[in-house]
């Protein structure tokens, strides 16, 4: 499933226009444009894209998987801001965000978060990250724990070395039909019905992660091998969960479906990537789910039967309710969902 984004992935490196620029912090710049527009910041040398939810409360950070940009939050995100003050970055390389040559291994991308966090003033925060993102998270975290706060994984908390293993595996094809790309209407509508959602981040995401050619072909917008330097990099840095202090809650789906099939895949390949799941992604995620308890110092696990990898798309009030009773549990070393 993770190897299938790469195909749809890695495409064209673009060019990023963009408003003047109002310094802001130590030598850092940021265009601000208001509650839920698209802003940009320049740290480390690289622009980067956030958006700014609002809201009264804590910092929260969304940080987004490997095939998205923070739009794939456009419909958690407000949810979150009514207790939180929700920021959503886009990781570089993808959508918005500038590509580089290289650097995308765990340590750029974590710098890239706190270089962010000082442009923002910020001194720490509380952090949701789905899928890829746990890595970076895992890594700021031990590195920079007076950051981060609570963490809540997303699907997200796995030592992602056997992915290329897994992919081999994988009986599906990747990436979109030639009708999918027609247009970016759809090409949103053709992810959507993958992923079984309706959602109006989906769209969102799919706009800020293609780019529309003059034929009016939608081609990715992320940096050439910009994914796979990801995805490596989180291999090669593997989570150090022993060194995390800060409570986490880590919810994973059951991987008891087949995920991300498109609506005319034929019944024995629907089969086989029902067996495949069943067989070879359940297994690694309880082995990771029982990894992540026993390393954690102050970890909690949850774990949805029925849910998907995108479970925040399918279910958004539910994925708010849950993570916000975490984020404001009195003893979150000790707390447990009540449902």
């Amino acid at each position: 499933m993770i190897l299938r984004l790469l195909i749809t992935l890695i495409g064209l490196t673009t060019t990023f226009g963009g408003p003047a620029e109002a310094r802001q912090g130590s030598g850092q710049r940021c265009t601000m444009k208001g509650v839920g527009q698209d802003s940009f910041c320049d740290v480390n040398g690289v622009r980067l894209h956030i958006v700014d939810w609002g809201g009264d409360g804590p910092p929260l950070i969304l940080l987004s998987g490997l095939g998205d940009s923070a739009r794939i939050f456009d419909e958690l995100a407000p949810l979150l801001a009514r207790k939180n003050h929700v920021y959503a970055f886009t990781r570089r390389g993808f959508g918005p965000s500038a590509a580089t040559p290289d650097s995308y291994g765990s340590a750029a991308l974590v710098r890239d978060i706190v270089g962010l966090m000082e442009a923002l003033r910020i001194a720490s925060a509380n952090f949701v990250g789905h899928s890829v993102a746990g890595g970076e998270i895992s890594n700021l975290a031990a590195d920079h724990p007076k950051r981060v706060l609570r963490i809540v994984y997303l699907d997200a908390a796995y030592d992602r070395s056997p992915v290329f293993e897994l992919g081999e595996k994988d009986p599906l094809p990747g990436g979109p039909p030639p009708e999918a790309l027609k247009s970016l209407a759809a090409y949103a509508a053709w992810k959507q019905s993958t992923l079984g959602v309706s959602s109006p981040a989906v769209v969102a995401n799919s706009t800020a992660m293609m780019v529309v050619g003059a034929n009016g072909t939608p081609t990715p917008r992320v940096g050439a091998g910009a994914g796979l330097g990801v995805l490596k990099g989180d291999v090669a840095a593997k989570p150090r969960y022993t060194a995390i202090k800060s409570p986490a809650l880590a919810i994973y789906s059951g991987k008891l479906k087949a995920e991300q099939v498109p609506p005319n895949t034929p019944p024995n390949l629907r089969r086989a990537a029902l067996e495949y799941t069943v067989r070879w992604v359940r297994p690694w995620m309880l082995r990771e789910q029982a990894r992540f308890l026993e390393e954690v110092p102050c970890g909690t696990a949850v774990e949805v039967p029925d849910a998907g990898h995108y479970l925040f798309l399918e279910r958004p009030s539910w994925t708010a309710a849950l993570v916000q009773a975490f984020l404001i549990a009195p003893q979150p070393c000790q707390w447990r969902p009540s449902n």
